[in-house]
């Protein structure tokens, strides 16, 4: 991906195609003017230290790799530093790099990884795993070098769907494959791995074992989690191998300490995932629900009944206005029909305008499933008020589904904070939490003076839950900018832990989330966590600063007790 934002260099948000979106978002942000746009600063700008070569470690990479797997390029390095949160996409577009990596490796083999990993830990060099660099939880910055070399693993070139059993619907696959190079090579075999999280195009199949990722398909294949069924890992103290098998009692389950350990055990090398065959029939529809709690009403009764569809995304109002605004600009008929059905809702259906909601669901299977799926989910949303759109919002989402992390880099350039946070509860919190989260939100933006965008959307379902994924914006002020932004954030996690959530149901820990992992796992579950740590990498080697919290939780975090103060001392 590019240094400064989202996507390939040269792909841009197309704003064009989008007529409605920017006055959408001046109206609801109380932008009055056109702002002034902040581009990136010119790579020439940004100042990196010299590369802290270690020279033990690099005489071992260079008796087992070859030239072209070893890369110091600034441009490189700076690639390596961060993820794509805000806050690293904020820095980073401002030429802030505070622990860039000193070189970037290029694995292909696992045996390139246990060489270098085992180098590491033996010179006391620091390993950040790398997969496709999409994380947004602060997973690849170097924390807690205290002067040691860091080296950026890059697991890209290990690529390849391995083996494909077609009888036990199994893969093995290697670890640094891009979501869309995996499809291709598991489509050409007659299978999907059914996962496709936003990230999908530039995230790797080892980045979403390592941050136990969702994809948009979840109420149907599971997490990520779900889908492993043996890995191999390397670490400082050997490689962990585990076996295809699809369920065991083995004790302690050892997939699962690897599943989401972020990089701080070992690198994740390879994996043995299940697989499905492709589907016969696969369809995206669009509804309107009269407002957010009869829609999850009718997301609850469908887990209820069994019957999810594979893609569930109910949206609240103001995520709701937003993917109005953000749809594409209609020809032909189809204005004339949007206008029928905007009179049927208003007349005939006397829905509230302020309080509508959209519901996005996916069906696939066999003729036969597709169709018996479908009606039992329409009869379900059509019980709770809602109005079949048909297809053309839901094949309309399916298209820009990618789209929104280009949305964030195109506020940016104008100043706007554009971010999410997302979390999961049981079924009886959902509402209290949503209701609790937006109230927090809203005043928190208000406190820093301006002016909120808040939205929200149920991304994934379980029997006893479901994940609220809040997204809110609003316009910066000069100077104190990522204040502003920590605040605010801080403000959405400490609402979750407060309300019965957890800190993040699929973007990970990293250093974002850390100070309120304690809370959610509790102190004796952070001793395990450490425990595991000492005894799989005793020198610490492994991308330290992650999962495991320091004493003073918020300490390097980035916000400061009296600036929170001041913040607050706003509203009174």
């Amino acid at each position: 991906m590019k240094w400064w934002g989202w996507g390939a260099e040269g792909t841009e948000f197309d704003i064009e195609s989008k007529p409605e979106l920017w006055p959408y978002m001046k109206k609801i942000l109380g932008i009055t003017e056109e702002p002034k746009i902040i581009p990136p600063v010119d790579l020439e700008q940004i100042a990196l230290s010299e590369p802290n070569i270690n020279p033990r470690f690099s005489e071992v990479v260079k008796s087992v790799l070859r030239e072209d797997q070893v890369n110091t390029d600034k441009k490189d390095r700076i690639i390596h530093a961060y993820g794509k949160s805000f806050r690293d996409l904020w820095r980073i577009r401002r030429g802030i790099v505070d622990a860039a990596p000193d070189c970037v490796i290029y694995a292909e083999t696992e045996d390139d990884v246990s060489s270098i990993v085992k180098a590491a830990s033996e010179f006391n060099v620091i390993i950040i795993p790398f997969g496709g660099g999409s994380n947004i939880a602060g997973c690849l910055e170097a924390k807690g070098h205290n002067g040691r070399m860091v080296v950026s693993l890059d697991m890209k070139r290990m690529d390849k769907v391995l083996s494909v059993d077609d009888e036990s619907c199994t893969a093995r696959i290697q670890a640094g494959v891009m979501g869309p190079h995996m499809e291709e090579q598991l489509n050409a075999a007659g299978m999907t791995l059914g996962h496709f999280p936003d990230s999908f195009e530039y995230s790797s199949l080892g980045g979403w074992i390592a941050t136990r990722s969702a994809g948009m398909q979840s109420d149907k294949y599971g997490k990520i989690e779900d889908m492993v069924l043996a890995l191999r890992m390397v670490t400082p103290a050997g490689t962990i191998v585990t076996r295809t098998v699809p369920k065991s009692s083995n004790g302690v389950d050892i997939n699962h300490i690897c599943i989401g350990s972020e990089g701080i055990l070992g690198v994740i090398t390879e994996a043995t995932m299940q697989v499905h065959r492709r589907p016969e029939c696969r369809d995206f529809y669009g509804y309107l629900f009269p407002d957010f709690e009869s829609g999850v009403k009718a997301v609850n009764m469908c887990v209820e009944k069994e019957c999810p569809p594979m893609i569930t995304r109910l949206s609240d109002p103001g995520k709701t206005a937003l993917s109005f605004a953000y749809k594409t600009k209609s020809t032909g008929i189809k204005p004339f029909l949007s206008k029928l059905v905007k009179a049927y809702i208003k007349h005939v259906k006397r829905f509230d305008s302020d309080k509508l909601c959209l519901m996005i669901a996916a069906f696939e299977g066999d003729k036969k499933k597709f169709r018996e799926h479908k009606k039992k989910v329409n009869a379900i949303y059509k019980k709770f008020g809602a109005i079949n759109l048909g297809t053309d919002p839901g094949r309309s989402f399916e298209r820009s589904k990618y789209d929104f992390p280009y949305l964030r880099d195109y506020a940016m350039e104008r100043g706007i904070v554009a971010d999410v946070s997302e979390t999961t509860t049981v079924w009886s919190k959902l509402l209290p939490l949503y209701y609790a989260t937006l109230e927090s939100l809203e005043k928190a933006i208000k406190n820093t003076g301006n002016k909120p965008f808040l939205g929200c959307h149920i991304s994934h379902t379980y029997h006893s839950g479901a994940s609220l994924y809040f997204t809110f914006g609003f316009t910066e002020t000069p100077g104190r900018e990522l204040d502003e932004y920590l605040y605010v954030k801080k403000t959405v996690e400490d609402s979750f832990i407060k309300n019965g959530a957890t800190l993040s149901h699929h973007h990970a820990v990293g250093y974002e989330h850390l100070p309120w992992l304690e809370e959610d796992i509790s102190s004796t579950g952070v001793k395990a966590v450490k425990a595991l740590k000492s005894g799989l990498d005793p020198n610490g080697v492994m991308n330290p600063g992650k999962i495991i919290p320091p004493k003073d939780p918020f300490s390097g975090w980035g916000l400061p007790e009296e600036k929170i103060k001041q913040f607050e001392q706003n509203n009174k």
